[in-house]
């Protein structure tokens, strides 16, 4: 029996379609009919951009909310040039085996720009396979330095763990007004190594003009804290402010100790980690003690911001609660994904032309963009050059405490290693 063209086109399709689910595991059926089955018959002024995020797996949650912003900001920005844009979600499983054949066939699907993901691995995984392929990347949130280094093609749009130590340690100088600093961070863990060089490379370049005086340095063994010495140690020091980028578990038992010997006029600085629903309902046991940390969320609870921040702070505020309820406070995932989304619509806009080669280069180019975390430019590497957010508990509620008045730039890792 002789088969026509157009049963043998479809047959293809259809094999196609299936390899790529079994590939990935997560494109839908809508998204391989829109790019393949309905491509000819569709108008010609349609784009794509790959969202590469994990839906399921140990960084399922995380996924979700980079997503929930992305597809947020879709739904208010999915025209541009003309053109509709439109979004093509591939799942990682949170697993770098899935993640690479994930990536792979998204590419093969021809998107101009590609977000995620939320993973570290990942994200380094994704950044080499669109270097290959000459198609932007931008990651909403991890942060390793290596995902970006040497890589035209990949960028960010969190800030880095350096840039969040140098951000403490201006809030240290210029806010907390502290003469005396501790520093206690834990053995072979590299993005504390990290915050810990830039806060205490920003507290040295202070001290020439008389700023704080680091009177504790340690780094101690994950399994060898001793919380009652290291109290002791803290009180014996007469540190202001104590630089403690520590987990939950290990917080939870200083702080107890902390409030035994009264000691609740210091201050302990962190990183974005502390900003979870686990950590802060933990600091709701100890009311008395006051923290600060680095955060990509610009907002407090109850869901307002500061004023100071762009309009683009309150779009996505307005937007936010209509879609997701006025109840649902977004989170710094959510809110970066936002972010990411807007960085890579904005350099299909400013473009020379609709080839990720030059929405690569526009992408490079951003030049002080207001999108709802600050303000972006980036460097050559691909990082984001602002301002940083720190923000605080107070009366039991997160509030902003501070922006720094200085844009940070991400160290390279040559200057990190040194």
């Amino acid at each position: 029996m002789k088969i026509s063209r157009t049963a043998i086109k479809t047959i293809c399709l259809m094999l196609t379609f299936t390899a790529v689910l079994m590939l990935s595991g997560c494109t839908s059926y809508d998204n391989f009919r829109r790019t393949f089955i309905d491509k000819e018959t569709e108008d010609s002024n349609v784009i794509y951009v790959g969202v590469f995020e994990p839906e399921s797996g140990q960084y399922k949650k995380v996924g979700k909310e980079e997503i929930n912003g992305i597809q947020l900001a879709h739904s208010m920005y999915s025209n541009v040039k003309g053109v509709r844009v439109e979004l093509v979600q591939i799942d990682t499983e949170s697993d770098t085996n899935t993640a690479k054949a994930a990536i792979e066939s998204l590419i093969k699907l021809n998107p101009v720009a590609i977000i995620g993901s939320a993973e570290e691995a990942n994200s380094m995984i994704a950044a080499e396979e669109a270097r290959k392929a000459k198609i932007p990347m931008i990651t909403p949130s991890a942060s390793n330095p290596l995902i970006t280094e040497n890589n035209p093609y990949a960028f960010r749009a969190c800030i880095t763990y350096d840039q969040r130590g140098t951000g403490l340690a201006e809030y240290t100088i210029k806010e907390l007004s502290a003469k005396k600093v501790a520093i206690i961070t834990i053995q072979n863990d590299s993005t504390q190594e990290k915050m810990r060089s830039a806060f205490k490379a920003r507290l040295r370049k202070e001290g020439k003009k008389s700023g704080p005086e680091v009177v504790l340095d340690e780094s101690i063994g994950i399994n060898e804290f001793n919380m009652v010495k290291l109290a002791k140690q803290i009180q014996k020091s007469g540190a202001e402010v104590v630089f403690s980028p520590i987990g939950l578990e290990k917080a939870d038992l200083l702080y107890q100790q902390i409030e035994k010997r009264n000691m609740t006029n210091i201050r302990f600085l962190g990183n974005q980690e502390w900003l979870t629903e686990d950590f802060l309902k933990m600091k709701e046991k100890h009311p008395q003690i006051k923290i600060s940390f680095t955060s990509d969320n610009v907002l407090n609870s109850g869901g307002t911001a500061e004023t100071g921040f762009t309009a683009e702070t309150q779009r996505f505020l307005v937007k936010y609660a209509n879609r997701y309820g006025q109840r649902d406070i977004p989170t710094q995932n959510t809110v970066l994904g936002y972010d990411a989304y807007m960085l890579t619509i904005n350099a299909i806009n400013n473009a020379r032309s609709l080839k990720p080669t030059d929405i690569r280069d526009a992408l490079a180019d951003t030049k002080d963009l207001r999108c709802a975390t600050g303000v972006f430019n980036f460097d050559r590497d691909g990082n984001p050059v602002r301002r940083v957010n720190i923000s605080t508990v107070r009366d039991g509620k997160l509030v902003s405490a501070y922006v720094t008045k200085s844009k940070t730039k991400a160290d390279s890792m040559k200057k990190i290693e040194h």
